[in-house]
């Protein structure tokens, strides 16, 4: 998908949003020529250092808690409550080897102690 870029985005630092089908979501800071891939939307503020008191640090801020609230929030909730796609509550069966294996029965089910 297309990154969601922060409004003030200069030529010195730029900030975007990356939302994404498969993984979390994540921020990508471009500042003071080093680039950084963040989780979490206050690494991604602290990122400007003693900068993050100005109005433009306070404003990022808002940005990346605002970003995070609408897009990762949601998807981290589903993925707790099970219904990532691969789950029996979205219709889709799991099909994979290690079900299969969960399934069948260990060498032991049927045998019997002698006494």
């Amino acid at each position: 998908m297309k990154p969601l870029e922060y409004e003030g985005n200069t030529q010195s630092m730029r900030y975007e949003y990356h939302r994404v089908r498969e993984g979390p979501n994540y921020f990508v800071s471009y500042y003071k020529n080093s680039s950084r891939l963040h989780y979490d939307p206050k690494d991604t503020w602290r990122t400007l250092g003693v900068a993050k008191f100005t109005d433009t640090g306070k404003a990022l801020k808002e940005w990346c808690l605002l970003m995070d609230e609408t897009h990762g929030v949601p998807q981290r909730e589903r993925w707790s409550n099970g219904t990532d796609g691969a789950s029996e509550a979205s219709g889709r069966a799991d099909t994979s080897f290690a079900s299969e294996a969960m399934e069948e029965m260990s060498p032991t089910d049927e045998t019997k102690m002698i006494t």
